[in-house]
């Protein structure tokens, strides 16, 4: 049966590798994106295409009538906003119009695409006060997902997902930042990084997150979570790694967390004064925390396997070096 397959966040990094894999399925794929010039040209050649904003309850619900499969990716990710207002308007005021969309639709299926953040780290980062508390990104992202686990527990099929670290060739922009850190490396541009006492985070290729949304879409439990990782380093272990992938070697000066901390807080002073904040305190303290995960229970529960950090970054590299990259 060829039945419709709604994505929203087409148009971003993790959802063009979704959208792409989809359309190379044949399947009836439908998008709803603010910005259709974005979408990758075979997507938008083949996709049924619903230009509309998350925030327009009348455009979500016309996108989703019909669909058998909602996959939400849409979100707003960004280090800092003057109107963190906007963190809940998209994360959760969106969400919840989504799933009344679907439940008045009789959706079959959904999958909501949340963070690693928003789970507990293996290690909390060892910093005192105001850096300690969550971000508004991961508030709102928490209260997403609580929406989501009411709509399951309704009796509704739901699954949230939570991606770890992305990377992967794509826009170097805020969603690709790891891809975006890789650039600068290689042309001598990354400098400094944060002291981290090299704890653990967990680095995934988009294109293995773009799979491990569609296997929880067959495979997923009503209320369930799965995490879509791919391989534990740390920072220091990713330059260091790029560095023997590409054969170019920097020298990188670690920034006292103390330094990072002051660092922030006057990016954000800044931003209240009217600047771009492009570090908070409160993002210190996510680089700061061990997330190190176990992927068994996806490799058993979806059938999950990505590729490793080695493969993922090599093929990032030249890709990178053939010149496909926005400017970094």
């Amino acid at each position: 049966m060829n039945r419709i397959v709604l994505v929203t966040g087409a148009s971003g990094f993790i959802g063009g590798y979704l959208a792409r894999q989809l359309v190379s399925e044949g399947g009836r794929l439908r998008v709803l994106v603010r910005r259709p010039e974005l979408l990758p040209a075979g997507v938008r050649a083949r996709a049924d295409v619903r230009v509309g904003d998350l925030r327009d309850r009348a455009a979500v619900s016309a996108a989703v009538a019909g669909a058998h499969t909602v996959l939400h990716l849409a979100s707003c990710v960004k280090a800092w906003l003057r109107e963190p207002e906007e963190f809940t308007a998209v994360n959760v005021h969106a969400v919840e119009a989504l799933l009344a969309a679907a439940q008045r639709f009789d959706v079959e299926r959904l999958v909501h695409v949340s963070t690693i953040l928003t789970l507990p780290p293996y290690c909390p980062a060892p910093l005192p006060g105001a850096a300690q508390q969550a971000t508004p990104y991961e508030l709102s992202k928490r209260a997403g997902e609580r929406l989501v686990e009411s709509y399951a527990a309704a009796g509704r099929h739901a699954c949230v997902v939570h991606p770890t670290r992305v990377y992967g060739p794509g826009p170097l922009y805020d969603a690709n930042a790891v891809t975006k850190v890789v650039a600068l490396y290689l042309a001598g541009r990354f400098r400094v990084r944060l002291d981290d006492r090299d704890v653990l985070s967990n680095w995934v290729h988009a294109a293995d997150v773009a799979t491990g949304i569609r296997l929880a879409a067959r495979h997923g439990q009503p209320g369930a979570h799965y995490v879509l990782g791919g391989e534990d380093a740390s920072f220091r272990g990713l330059l260091q790694l790029i560095a023997e992938l590409s054969g170019v070697r920097r020298w990188v000066v670690a920034l006292p967390a103390g330094a990072a901390l002051a660092t922030a807080r006057a990016a954000e002073l800044w931003g209240r004064l009217g600047g771009a904040a492009f570090i908070t305190p409160g993002w210190v303290r996510v680089f700061l925390e061990d997330r190190r995960v176990d992927l068994e229970p996806e490799r058993r529960a979806l059938g999950y396997r990505p590729r490793s950090l080695r493969q993922g970054l090599a093929e990032t590299i030249a890709w990178l070096r053939a010149g496909r990259q926005a400017a970094a």
